[in-house]
């Protein structure tokens, strides 16, 4: 018997897990409202009801010198405790991936055990869009008859496809992508509006009552007088929207407050650094940002409603929305029988 063998032996096993792939999560996706979910996340996250720790975050530089990084979110609200691990690499769609991948975790209440590994990218586009589904509804631009979409690439897609299903009154989508075919593709799948494909970003934004970027920019190119009056900018990449379009917004909302300031990385965190933007409700030189979207859902925060130049949007992506959704489809899995049991103790 070896060292470890005896080590082992008086230890129990961590138990079984169950795994969810892909095509599981999208069977449990056919029964939920991952709106609702957000919504309803986003609103306990504001009553203090959730846990948000900080992130962890590695970055390097593969071999094409591009951009990649690996993030760590846990997260917990309610009876839900677990973990977004998501990877990405802007070189990936060149090697005909997906930006971003990763794994979704679920963890036990009182044991602390992980309980489901699920396949995560999915959920991760689900759980963006949914977001910015929310804040159309939150922000009041519900009966937009307009859309534009900046970067056609995953992200995009969901955001295309959940928001032309949710707005009832959407006639008109505008796409622009670096990538012709990328767009072309998203706008074969668009059944029931009028899809138009620009030739540049700013021509799709001038459009359109609602825009939502989802590029890999990391610097802001996307000036004020690109929007429409009164449209609204989501924000969904890295970084898109100059300093100035941040400044001149008639308002600025993010998802939480803390998750902005701790991330100098992304262009409204820099400019909550230096000091530009404070927040919200906060005296002095700096313009406070104007709410959060679950403190727009409580009450706790008010909003402009549709208001001139625009409204902006900044959601970085809160691990405790993940981590819900997790929870939801590890719930539906169990309901239906899906996903493979695996003893890691074995």
């Amino acid at each position: 018997m070896s060292w470890f063998d005896v080590a082992d032996s008086g230890l129990s096993g961590a138990g079984e897990v169950t795994l969810l792939s892909r095509d599981d999560v999208r069977k449990c996706l056919t029964n939920l409202d991952p709106v609702d979910i957000v919504r309803e996340t986003l609103a306990d996250h504001d009553r203090g009801l959730g846990l948000l720790p900080a992130e962890a975050y590695l970055r390097w530089e593969n071999s094409r010198g591009a951009y990649t990084r690996s993030i760590g979110m846990p997260g917990a609200v309610r009876s839900a405790y677990g973990m977004k691990i998501i990877n990405a690499s802007v070189s990936n769609p060149a090697r005909g991936l997906e930006r971003a991948g990763g794994i979704g975790l679920c963890f036990d209440a009182e044991t602390a055990r992980i309980t489901t590994i699920m396949e995560a990218g999915l959920l991760s586009a689900v759980r963006t869009a949914a977001v910015s589904a929310a804040g159309v509804d939150a922000l009041g631009y519900g009966e937009a008859v307009s859309l534009a979409v900046v970067g056609c690439g995953a992200q995009g897609r969901m955001h295309a496809a959940l928001l032309t299903e949710r707005l009832p009154s959407l006639r008109n989508v505008a796409l622009y992508d670096r990538s012709p075919d990328a767009a072309r593709a998203l706008a074969a799948a668009l059944p029931g509006v009028s899809v138009r494909i620009c030739p540049t970003a700013r021509e799709a934004v001038s459009s359109a009552g609602i825009t939502v970027f989802t590029t890999t920019m990391d610097e802001g190119y996307a000036e004020p007088d690109w929007a429409a009056p009164g449209a609204l900018l989501i924000n969904v990449s890295l970084g898109d929207l100059t300093d100035t379009t941040f400044r001149d917004a008639a308002a600025v909302y993010v998802d939480d407050v803390d998750l902005v300031a701790d991330n100098p990385r992304r262009p409204l965190g820099r400019l909550m650094a230096e000091g530009v933007f404070g927040r919200p409700g906060s005296e002095g030189p700096a313009r406070p940002l104007d709410g959060t979207l679950g403190g727009v859902l409580t009450g706790r925060h008010r909003t402009p409603g549709v208001a001139s130049p625009y409204v902006v949007l900044n959601p970085f992506g809160m691990g405790v929305l993940d981590v819900a959704l997790y929870a939801a489809v590890s719930a539906r899995a169990r309901a239906e029988g899906l996903g493979t049991a695996v003893d890691l103790g074995s």
